[in-house]
């Protein structure tokens, strides 16, 4: 029994080996075969624009090195189409454009301006929105007579004229305080804590602003600090916003509810609304001047003394002139920055395109005449050992001449790409210096 099973083991383990042998031989076979399974080379791009998104190729940009090159040359094989000697060319020599294109592409041609407007501390890049608080005094002192009438009408015709020509864009509030009680001793608590917005800001109406004008008398004592205090809380909604805020505080006296108007002015002066405060002393004593003088002076602002209607008027009119010409200024000087910027974005755009090389910093246009150089050295390399199907005819060989087509057409690109970028920049000038001499316009013709 044994002696019969030994020929047929041996029959079994020569199958294995066999079977062994065929499949490690495949699995030789295959790897060998994917060894010398050439490296799929891609079509190369030939339209710019497709050009300027290409893979960069193995030896671009730092890479080179010349002797590696050729070496990687002396691999290609034999008799190769003018088409598949280009492929490989570019496959190996192609350079990374898109980083430099899309950094031209991304180019922002806008123009904007950000120059500091009239009354302004802060540049904004527009003007989003003007307001302007009228702080009016409305206490008993105002029903007194100077030359021209009584004090408080002349003071609400003088300031109904003047926020009726203001721009249109603006807008307005108006504040009284000491417009109720009485100014007599029983009533300083309820005069004191008279302090209200009878017009809150919003775009000027002229049924409503005079109506709210006119509802209040002058009446009781003068709380002018908690005025001041409550303008800045009016305002500072507009804290840190394109805005332009301007506060006229009309009085004609001293606080005397006890409060202190000039510690109010300086958090006005110093909040992030940053207003332009204006103090106007209607028929003041000289302690008032003096205290008012001080308000003004804590709040960063101005004080004008007023004898009459007439002078009251006259100043308002001033201030509309001066601000007509503070924008006239303005405007001068955001129209010629805006050529200025216009100039800068020109470098800007001129640098991205033809900056010769400045550390790792290449124009555009210096990289395409690196590709072209080294396809160009490279393409002579393989015809001088005769790597290529076709002969030279006439100048040059077939594959330079494509090299030199791909030259010419990224040149042209590139040149159109200049006259397309400088247009959309000129017309953004255009538009930037139209709007500054409208907004000039816009707030000089009033």
């Amino acid at each position: 029994m044994k002696n019969r099973l030994y020929p047929c083991l041996t029959i079994l383990f020569s199958i294995w080996l066999v079977i062994s042998g065929c499949s490690t031989g495949e699995t030789n076979g295959d790897k060998k075969t994917a060894e010398k399974k050439e490296e799929k080379i891609p079509e190369a791009a030939h339209d710019p624009k497709e050009i300027m998104k290409q893979k960069p190729g193995r030896f671009s940009g730092e890479n080179y090195d010349q002797k590696k090159v050729e070496k990687a040359l002396d691999q290609f094989p034999d008799n190769l189409s003018t088409e598949e000697a280009y492929d490989r060319l570019v496959y190996l020599l192609g350079e990374n454009y898109r980083p430099k294109y899309e950094e031209v592409m991304n180019l922002d041609p806008t123009i904007r301006v950000n120059e500091k407007t009239p009354d302004q501390k802060v540049d904004v890049p527009s003007i989003e929105r003007m307001n302007v608080e009228i702080v009016l005094d409305a206490s008993g002192s105002m029903a007194g007579e100077v030359d021209g009438g009584v004090k408080m009408d002349l003071a609400k015709q003088a300031i109904k004229k003047f926020v009726s020509e203001l721009p249109e864009e603006a807008h307005v509030s108006l504040r009284v305080y000491g417009h109720k009680g009485s100014n007599e001793k029983k009533e300083k608590k309820v005069s004191c804590q008279s302090n209200e917005l009878v017009y809150p800001l919003k775009s000027y109406n002229s049924d409503e602003f005079t109506e709210s004008l006119d509802q209040f008398e002058p009446t009781g004592w003068t709380p002018l600090a908690s005025a001041i205090r409550a303008a800045n809380d009016d305002l500072k909604e507009w804290e840190g916003k394109d805005t332009r805020n301007i506060v006229y505080v009309v009085s004609d006296g001293v606080e005397t509810c006890g409060g202190d108007p000039v510690k109010e002015a300086k958090k006005l002066g110093a909040s992030g609304i940053e207003p332009m405060v204006k103090i106007i002393g209607f028929d003041v004593d000289n302690a008032g001047q003096k205290q008012l003088k001080q308000v003004a002076k804590a709040s960063n602002g101005s004080y004008q003394t007023i004898q009459s209607g007439d002078d009251l008027k006259e100043y308002l009119e001033a201030e509309k002139k001066k601000l007509r010409e503070a924008w006239k200024g303005w405007s001068t000087h955001s129209y010629l920055k805006a050529g200025e910027k216009w100039g800068g974005k020109i470098r800007k755009l001129e640098s991205l395109l033809y900056k010769k090389p400045d550390g790792k910093e290449r124009g555009l246009a210096y990289i395409v005449n690196q590709e072209i150089d080294r396809l160009k050295d490279a393409a002579k390399y393989l015809e001088k050992n005769e790597k290529l199907k076709e002969r030279a005819t006439n100048v040059r060989h077939p594959l330079l001449g494509k090299i030199y087509r791909r030259e010419t057409s990224i040149d042209s690109f590139i040149g159109d790409l200049e006259v397309t970028m400088i247009n959309k920049l000129d017309k953004e000038k255009k538009k930037e210096q139209k709007r500054i001499r409208e907004k000039e316009k816009e707030m000089t013709d009033q």
